[in-house]
């Protein structure tokens, strides 16, 4: 065998069993590491059993969490209707109380018209002592009966288109004085308007027969209106002024002033 040929045995038999035995150590070190990737894909004993028991403890505390807000949103709604049914309660009775005043005034003879043949007015109660004008009786009753059958904005319109025509007429006080009632019966309110109509009453005509009621609801208007101090000021004329009279409006006067000052 040539020489060369000897060392090149030698040598393959020399490094042969280390190849091999590299590569059986890289195909064993394979094959661990394919199986500790297989054991940590693989469900740990207690884990599998414990992640569905999380995932619905924590839907559980959101769903909680909702019904209290829920339950908050509820308690806050119910506050707010019972806050407005009070409101609303109040509101009636306001409105009560502006109806059960006009009707006593009505029926204490605002008209001031007779029952007789129901075309002249016998006396007139209130009214000024200008001569009454053709047609005025006609008017006035057709207004007033407005107001007796509660057909107040009806009756608004009625007593202001009244005194465009006769606004020197004999009823022309009375007109005005229930002008004054009735924007404070409507809904909503019309203070102002109210306000006016009493203070005409009240610088045109300042002896009129419903002066002290004048007077008691001026103060009325000017407390609704925020002014306490004006109000009072009309409040104490009225028991000043006609104190020793028989007027109902003196009472009244006294009472708003015991019930709110």
């Amino acid at each position: 065998m040539p020489r060369y040929l000897m060392l090149l045995f030698g040598l393959a038999v020399a490094v042969g069993p280390t190849y091999s035995q590299e590569y059986i150590d890289l195909e064993e070190e394979r094959r661990q590491q394919e199986r500790l990737l297989q054991d940590s894909r693989a469900p740990v004993a207690g884990v599998a059993a414990t992640a569905p028991i999380t995932s619905q403890t924590q839907n559980f505390g959101e769903l909680l969490y909702q019904l209290q807000l829920l339950q908050q949103e509820v308690m806050t709604l119910r506050g707010q209707l019972e806050e407005q049914g009070h409101q609303l309660r109040q509101l009636k009775q306001q409105s009560l109380e502006r109806y059960v005043d006009l009707d006593r005034r009505i029926s204490a003879g605002g008209t001031a018209l007779s029952a007789g043949d129901g075309n002249t007015p016998a006396s007139n109660a209130g009214g000024s002592t200008a001569a009454e004008l053709p047609g005025e009786a006609d008017a006035y009753r057709a207004a007033y009966s407005e107001v007796r059958s509660q057909q107040f904005s009806e009756a608004i319109v009625a007593f202001k288109q009244f005194l465009q025509d006769y606004p020197d007429g004999r009823y022309a006080p009375n007109a005005h004085y229930w002008l004054g009632e009735l924007y404070l019966v409507i809904t909503p309110q019309d203070l102002e308007s109210s306000r006016q109509a009493f203070t005409l009453l009240l610088e045109q005509y300042p002896d009129n027969g419903k002066i002290p009621d004048t007077l008691y609801k001026l103060g009325k208007v000017y407390y609704q209106k925020g002014n306490p101090e004006k109000a009072r000021q009309f409040l104490d004329r009225v028991i000043a002024e006609h104190g020793s009279s028989n007027s109902s409006a003196v009472k009244l006067a006294r009472d708003f002033i015991d019930e709110n000052y």
